[in-house]
């Protein structure tokens, strides 16, 4: 009788299942690393050929 090849069968696609099934699973909207919030920010460069915000 053909079980081991059957068992293998069942194995690859069951590792086959499991991969694509962990690439769903991750969200992609989710930031992968958060920067961290006490870390000083560099200054604001300002562009000297945009006009002035209007008041």
């Amino acid at each position: 009788m053909a079980i081991r090849p059957l068992l293998f069968g069942i194995l690859f696609i069951a590792v086959f299942v499991g991969i694509i099934v962990s690439l769903v699973w991750v969200d992609p909207s989710q930031p992968t690393r958060q920067s961290d919030p006490l870390a000083p920010t560099p200054p604001a460069v300002t562009d000297p050929t945009a006009p002035a915000p209007a008041q």
